[in-house]
């Protein structure tokens, strides 16, 4: 795309640099990027050097020859229009949730292969989960990373397929073949229930929560000791997390339109 008499030559190609990268989740050589006619390959390696520097760009964890987004695109994302109008639409429901099923509750979205922490309620009561903000998860780990990525486009679920899947114990799901099936399940539904994955005798509860046309933008949780709890008061926890969740995609619709 040439630059206009309206742009700044350089910073049209470092954002173009940046959009094109992001078109390709699992990142872009130099002599890819240079094929995309971004700038002279001299001027390229210049701009591709600025970005990694400021964090915008970074390695491929996989691959040290390809360049995916970095981190720094993350914190301003997080504070973008529509997530600060998510997380302030969320705080209340969120905090009447975890006062009523007496569990920590969580908002969390989809960051490349991970799932984000963005906001969490606390009840304060003994024997809880702890949750955090900004906590990452892989995504195949735990039935809530899991419905996210069941709903993601399909280059994402194919990047986790192939790459190494991170067992953290003896529930997590590790096999291709067996996460593919359990996407597929999943896909059919916006609400996830499962224990132990991601921590011995931890469960969650997780109902996606949609924005704009439909779209997923993140999930509610309520996660908490799974040790105990009887088939009536884990179907309760569920109940009660979707029908939240429902509001706050309701309320936030409606207050974007």
């Amino acid at each position: 795309m040439p630059a206009t008499s309206h742009n700044t030559p350089a910073i049209h190609r470092a954002l173009t640099a940046l959009q094109v990268i992001g078109q390709h989740p699992q990142g872009l050589s130099m002599q890819e990027l240079a094929q995309h006619s971004i700038a002279p390959r001299a001027t390229l390696y210049r701009i591709l050097n600025t970005l990694m520097a400021r964090e915008f760009i970074c390695a491929n964890p996989n691959d040290h020859s390809k360049f995916c987004l970095g981190p720094a695109l993350t914190v301003l994302g997080r504070k973008s229009p529509q997530q600060l109008d998510l997380l302030s639409v969320a705080a209340e429901p969120m905090r009447l949730l975890a006062n009523q099923i007496g569990e920590t509750v969580k908002l969390i979205t989809r960051k490349h292969l991970e799932a984000v922490t963005l906001r969490v309620s606390d009840t304060g009561l003994d024997g809880r989960v702890i949750s955090r903000v900004g906590t990452h998860m892989p995504l195949h780990i735990g039935a809530s990373q899991r419905l996210i990525l069941a709903h993601a486009p399909a280059d994402i679920q194919q990047l986790v397929l192939q790459t190494p899947l991170e067992r953290r114990t003896s529930l997590t799901i590790v096999e291709s073949a067996k996460l593919l099936s359990s996407l597929r399940k999943l896909k059919m539904s916006d609400t996830a229930q499962g224990n132990g994955e991601g921590s011995h005798g931890v469960g969650a509860a997780a109902t996606l929560i949609r924005g704009d046309q439909n779209a997923v933008v993140g999930a509610l949780v309520a996660v908490y000791i799974h040790t105990g709890k009887t088939r009536g008061q884990l179907k309760s926890i569920s109940e009660n997390v979707e029908c939240t969740a429902r509001k706050i995609s309701e309320w936030r619709c409606q207050l974007v339109e």
